[in-house]
This record gives C-alpha cells, structure tokens and sequence, in this order.
C-alpha cells in the first residue's frame, strides 16, 4: 500500500509515491556511488516491468511504502515490507538517490517518521532490517530512532571484487527515542 503523508522536522516529508518518481529512483539506484549498498545494480527497468512492479507494491497488503521529499523535492525512498500481521513485525529499508544529500539528516527524519508510523499506526510489535556493515550512514540513521544490532551476518553478499558484512538491526516501541 502507498503510505499517507508524513510531515517531519527539517523540511522533510514522507509521501506517497507516484510512477514518475518510482522510476526515476529506481533507475538511479544503478549508479554505483548510490546504490552500492543497495542490492543488484541489474534487472529489467523497462517501463512496463516498472509500472508493474509500481502497482504491486500499491496493492499489497503486507508493505506499506514511501517517497522521501525534501524541501519538495523526492529524492529518496523508504518503506516497511513483508509485513507478518499475527507476529506485528515487519522489514525496512531506505535509500536516498543523490548522494550530495548523504549526511545531511534526511534519512534520519525519515527513518523516525517511518518508525513512529509503524508503532503508532500499524501497532507493530517489531521492525527490523539488514544494513551494509559499512554503510555507516544508514546505520546511525536507524539507530537514532532505536534499532540496535541484533546480529551480524559476515560475507552476506559479493559487490566489485570484495565481500560485505550486513548489519542485522531491529527496534521495538520500548526502544524508539522519541515519544512525539
């Protein structure tokens, strides 16, 4: 499903998103400098396999997605996805497309806005995800609203001739840090 609007602090905002952006990000994910941590930097990015896969997403009912906008502008996305609604718990990821943005607070505000989203609306019990061990950034955005490492999974996956770890975090509504 597609995510209600989310004003946050810092002219950030989560909203919905819209095929026009689901394209454009998911075809800059292919640059190495962005998407180097984000999973395969191949696959059909045709139009019609995106719309497809644009209004998957909008349909299901086991993920709730977003866009991220700053100062009005997308450029980013996050999300909660294989949502078990008996168990409460579900998966996030994130990822900003411009890399002059990195460090600038973004996917912290939205990462705390997507959190508080999954305790306060969707009642989850858990959220948890898998970080690239040196992507440090995202790390220390997710940690801020409360995740803590609940492992390490060592040579998960194979980028550019080396091996990377993976970060294995989760956060509970006892632990998020911010209560408004």
């Amino acid at each position: 499903m597609l995510g209600p609007r989310l004003e946050g602090r810092g002219r950030i905002s989560l909203v919905p998103p819209t095929l026009e952006d689901y394209r454009r990000l998911s075809r800059s994910m292919l640059q190495p400098e962005i998407g180097r941590f984000w999973g395969p930097r191949f696959g059909d990015f045709s139009d019609e396999t995106q719309e497809k896969r644009f209004k998957e997403g909008a349909d299901s009912q086991t993920s709730v997605s977003w866009h991220i906008a700053f100062a009005g502008e997308v450029v980013g996305f996050t999300g909660i996805f294989d949502i078990d609604w008996v168990d409460r718990d579900g998966e996030s990821g994130i990822f900003i497309g411009r890399p002059d943005l990195f460090g600038k607070g973004i996917a912290s505000e939205a990462v705390r806005l997507r959190t508080r989203y999954a305790w306060d609306e969707l009642r989850m019990h858990r959220v948890h995800n898998w970080i690239g061990l040196a992507n440090r950034g995202s790390r220390r955005a997710n940690e801020k609203s409360g995740y803590r490492q609940m492992g390490l999974y060592p040579r998960s996956w194979y980028r550019s001739g080396e091996w990377y770890d993976e970060w294995l975090g989760e956060a509970f509504p006892h632990t998020f840090p911010d209560p408004t």
